[in-house]
């Protein structure tokens, strides 16, 4: 029988990375084993593989033939077949033995992660909106896993025998790529270790690819507020040092993000000179992890942030600066218009993107002619960096925005109606000249807002160019004219009577009812979500009604009339398309019909709406379709707790409601709470009449998006009352 060595070409192979020499000498003699060791030592890797593969075929699997196979399939390159057999010569008890074969192994994992990153590596996806335009991470060493593999066999190795010098140098190579040193790894903005080195931070009002579906802020909304964000590192012993400039009333914030259990970082400021520290000294228990500052004349033009390494462990961190400019650094481009001297002359259509500072007055001009009547609305932009508690507070405050319509003598005309987050104000033939608009903010409120602004000619020519749908067979269909209306809209003009906002969100009309006038429209409800329409109108002008009928216009299915000079505007709910189900339980199948499929798509429902103002109101109104899109499982989740606790609230009513019966003497006094308590549900109804639309809604569980279609609607000015 042939003999093999015992190891002999493991020893001779088992040497530092950048060496790959030859050492030791083989114990074989003969035969097809001894000449692949003299291929291999000869460099003929291939032919060595061949050789024991021969060998292999002729004699019984033992560790040591796999231990001279793997290794000459390792020097061929073909690293993962080798390291298969490597691992199967483990099958072995002798000590010795086993050591060489982990020196091995660690060898062979290394050669293998080397090989791996020299290869072309794919490039890295560029920024993009579904990781919200962040730096794209640094990848990770593609070879980790075979670095790491590396070191354990390699720990294993010296074990064994820890004066290998080989396998310690091979352990040093690989430990550097598995755990290089913290400085190796730091961020691109080092070294920024002092004050002389800070890294300039450069907010700008560039912000990340929103999803599809998110309303894009305005390019003015862009100035108010300048951000910077990155994704940094701390090492020990090596404070990280950033510079910002400021000037006087600028609002910088500064927040460090440290994920749990990682060390504790501290956040410091310094001004002038970058040595006064304008920040106290952070607690060693509580470090300061978020800065908030208006800079003063005092504080100079310039800041410097240092982040500190309290427990000297590597950190990787998040540091974000926003810096809101002074009021004043971002006013619009109508400005100085502080006084009805200085109005700005608008022409009818939309003007998006005006800014409200506290204690500034914005004032503006209109020209009308003979018979020519004006229409103002005026509405709070969304602030998107705004959580959802403060939208909810919002949503039930008055509009943060006030508005006063002046003749050219000065005498107040008219201070509009609020809707919303906004007002919304009309001046019916106040015959020819020039008027003034002023808008102002509430006490303290510094934000964006949007105007609308028609000159309209009086009636019948004055009347919208929908006309003439006065009967339900002219019915204009709402979806196709608020398109068309969008399309023909330009910014800052248009044709007096006709389109001019440009469309964001729902489908809007802007339209007028003249005295008798009647206006029809019709739409198609093709899904189960929920629709709310609503007019927003000032009441005190001419009030309107609405009405939602069938298909034919013959049965009304919703009324709304009960707008009042706090609540501009009516809303009503469309109720849910019903299913197949519900057809057939109603009788609507055929006799003999087989069940409806309980998946099959309801029919879409066509319906027609009816505008109409009271005996012979006429004024001008904005129509709008809302159709919530999405909610999703967290809507449904949120949904669900609304319930859970509506139920928990109702279970704590009625506990009450019958302690209250206990106490009721007679029959009469009961009966006059319930009267007290009906007159209280008439006047909320009253008072909330697209609140009372949306409860239709809300009341059926098919309708999930009710709540948000609420929330964004004009007239949703507070939360519903009634315990629905």
């Amino acid at each position: 029988m042939r003999r093999w060595g015992r190891g002999g070409v493991a020893r001779a192979l088992v040497v530092a990375l950048a060496l790959g020499g030859c050492e030791g000498a083989f114990d074989t003699s003969d035969g097809t084993v001894d000449d692949g060791n003299e291929a291999l030592l000869a460099g003929q890797a291939e032919v060595a593989a061949a050789k024991y593969a021969q060998a292999a075929a002729e004699l019984p699997e033992t560790p040591q033939l796999n231990l001279d196979r793997g290794l000459a399939l390792v020097q061929a390159g073909k690293y993962e077949d080798g390291v298969q057999r490597l691992l199967r010569a483990l099958d072995s008890r002798e000590k010795a033995f086993l050591h060489t074969v982990h020196a091995a192994l660690g060898d062979a994992y290394a050669r293998w992660a080397l090989s791996i990153e020299k290869a072309p590596q794919p490039a890295a996806p560029e920024p993009g909106a579904d990781d919200g335009g962040a730096p794209a991470a640094k990848p990770e060493n593609p070879a980790m896993e075979q670095w790491k593999k590396a070191v354990e066999h390699l720990d294993e190795a010296l074990l064994d025998d820890p004066t290998d010098e080989a396998s310690l140098r091979n352990l040093e190579v690989a430990l550097l790529r598995v755990d290089p040193p913290c400085a190796t790894r730091d961020d691109e903005l080092e070294r920024n270790n002092g004050v002389e080195s800070a890294s300039p931070i450069e907010p700008s009002g560039d912000k990340a690819p929103l999803q599809s579906g998110v309303q894009a802020p305005s390019p003015e909304m862009a100035k108010d507020k300048l951000t910077w964000t990155k994704q940094l590192y701390s090492c020990p012993e090596d404070p990280d040092w950033y510079a910002l400039e400021v000037s006087p009333g600028d609002r910088v914030s500064v927040g460090l993000t440290v994920p749990e259990k990682t060390g504790r970082l501290a956040l410091d400021m310094t001004g002038l000179d970058g040595a006064s520290r304008l920040l106290p000294q952070a607690d060693g228990d509580a470090p300061i992890t978020k800065i908030e500052r208006t800079i003063t004349a005092a504080d100079g033009d310039k800041l410097w942030f240092r982040v500190d390494n309290l427990d000297l462990e590597e950190v990787s961190y998040g540091l974000d600066v926003a810096v809101r400019p002074a009021c004043e650094k971002t006013e619009d481009r109508f400005e100085e218009n502080d006084d009805e001297a200085h109005a700005a002359l608008l022409t009818p259509g939309p003007v998006p993107g005006l800014k409200s500072c506290p204690g500034d007055d914005d004032w503006f001009a209109v020209d009308l002619a003979e018979g020519e009547s004006l229409f103002v609305f005026a509405t709070a932009t969304p602030n998107p960096d705004e959580t959802e508690a403060q939208k909810k507070a919002d949503a039930e405050a008055p509009p943060p925005i006030r508005t006063e319509i002046h003749d050219a003598e000065g005498n107040l005309l008219g201070t509009g109606g609020p809707t919303g987050q906004g007002r919304v104000s009309t001046l019916l033939t106040p015959g020819p000249g020039r008027y003034f608009l002023k808008v102002s903010g509430e006490p303290g409120f510094e934000g964006r807002y949007d105007l609308m602004v028609n000159v309209v000619p009086p009636c019948p020519e004055g009347d919208d160019g929908l006309e003439d749908n006065d009967r339900v067979e002219d019915a204009v269909d709402f979806v196709a004219a608020a398109q068309a209306q969008q399309q023909q809209a330009q910014p800052g003009g248009g044709t007096p009577g006709g389109p001019q906002a440009q469309q964001q969100g729902p489908p809007t009309l802007f339209l007028r009812v003249c005295p008798g006038d009647v206006d029809w429209f019709k739409f198609t409800q093709s899904d189960d979500k929920p629709m709310v329409v609503s007019a927003i109108f000032e009441h005190d002008k001419g009030d309107l009604e609405l009405g939602l009928y069938d298909a034919l216009g013959v049965e009304e299915k919703a009324h709304a009339d009960a707008s009042d000079a706090q609540h501009n505007g009516e809303g009503l709910a469309v109720p849910p398309r019903p299913k197949p189900a519900d057809a057939a339980a109603s009788g609507g199948a055929a006799p003999g019909t087989p069940p409806p499929d309980d998946e099959a798509e309801p029919e879409p429902v066509p319906w027609t709406l009816r505008v109409a103002g009271k005996g012979d109101a006429q004024n001008f109104y904005i129509l709008r379709l809302d159709h919530p899109q999405g909610g999703g499982q967290q809507q449904q989740d949120d949904q669900d707790k609304d319930q859970d606790k509506d139920k928990s609230d109702q279970d704590k009513q009625d506990q009450k409601d019958q302690q209250d019966q206990k106490d009721q003497k007679d029959d009469k006094d009961e009966q006059d709470e319930q009267d007290k308590q009906d007159k209280k549900d008439q006047q909320e109804q009253k008072s909330e009449p697209l609140q009372d639309a949306l409860d239709k809604l809300d009341r059926n569980p098919e309708n999930l998006e009710a709540a948000e279609s609420a929330r964004k609607s004009p007239l949703a000015h507070h939360r519903p009352r009634k315990d629905w």
